[in-house]
């Protein structure tokens, strides 16, 4: 059994982290840190788990007692939750903060939580794993096949739209510590600086447009439009040949709707082109809390540990 520390269950991604793991066959929920103190019981803060566990939240760990320790607390909040943590050298650490976005890489000890991205090397020797911020992995997942086969050589227009559950409960007028604006403007240079590790020629200008969803709370959209002299055809085959070997991915050809994604760790792509203009739009649509965070991590965790990517993570779409 993986044995796991959760260190910050206080918000509504490391909640969803909490009930993913609590029914995953190989692990054993041994910590979890919290804001409200010693001895509060974990199905009083996190929601829709009653009867299945009667752990209590600490404020003293075991750091050497755990395998992997999942660090869920604000960015702001991280460099003192490590000091606190003081984790040992063999002791596997995923970052759902998104502090390490822009340090990670081959002079790093952090790796990039995304395995459409950099799959073989979270699979082998690594112990430190940044996750995406969740604007980041939706436009990242849109755009991935073109950047790896050196096609993104014209502007990106990348329109998002979020549910507010990725947003805290002051509606989003600070996020992480920063303002909205801030946030948009660290979401687009995570989004740069991932692209330019998959295409070293990528120096376009992106555009990065952030929009509230009212009625689809648990949903992230992006709309990525770019120009591009391959037809829709050879386009469409290139997504469908770059994904066929990932489990969470899937290429559509008609709308998608948010209940085909909810509370699944799936992310939906379309695509379609004007062979007049030229202009390609991309769609992608997923889980702001799972495929955008609780559920992605737990798909590095079982890569780390040599699982089936999709175990503990068969969840239920809502269907309607």
């Amino acid at each position: 059994m993986i044995k796991i520390g959760i260190s910050q269950c206080d918000n509504l991604c490391a909640a969803e982290l909490v009930r993913v793991l609590i029914n995953h066959p190989d692990v054993e929920l041994k910590w979890v840190l919290s804001n409200q103190g010693d001895g509060s019981r974990l199905d009083d803060i996190v929601p829709g788990i009653v009867g299945e566990t009667a752990l209590t939240t600490t404020s003293h760990v075991m750091s050497t007692d755990v395998d992997v320790v999942f660090l869920c607390g604000p960015r702001k909040e991280l460099p003192a939750q490590l000091e606190i943590l003081n984790l040992p050298q063999q002791c596997h650490v995923i970052d759902m903060s998104g502090c390490h976005n822009l340090h990670y890489g081959k002079d790093s000890v952090w790796r990039y939580g995304m395995s459409e991205m950099q799959r073989r090397l979270l699979v082998h020797d690594t112990h430190m794993v940044t996750l995406p911020g969740n604007v980041a992995m939706a436009a990242l997942l849109a755009m991935m096949p073109m950047a790896r086969n050196l096609m993104l050589n014209s502007p990106l227009r990348l329109t998002v739209g979020m549910g507010s559950a990725a947003f805290p409960s002051d509606g989003g007028k600070t996020i992480d510590g920063m303002t909205a604006d801030q946030w948009a403007q660290d979401q687009q240079q995570e989004i740069v600086y991932a692209l330019e590790q998959c295409q070293a020629s990528f120096n376009q200008p992106v555009q990065l447009a952030i929009n509230p969803l009212d009625d689809e709370p648990r949903t992230i959209k992006v709309e990525a439009q770019f120009h591009c002299g391959a037809d829709e055809n050879m386009i469409r085959e290139l997504y469908e040949q770059y994904y066929s070997d990932h489990n969470f991915v899937f290429m559509v050809d008609r709308p998608i709707t948010s209940a085909e994604v909810e509370n699944t760790n799936k992310c939906l792509i379309s695509l379609a082109k004007d062979e007049h203009s030229g202009l390609c739009t991309v769609r992608a649509i997923m889980d702001v809390l799972l495929k955008g965070g609780a559920g992605n991590a737990v798909h590095i965790m079982n890569l780390m540990f040599g699982l089936h990517e999709k175990v503990g993570l068969a969840l239920k779409a809502t269907g309607c």
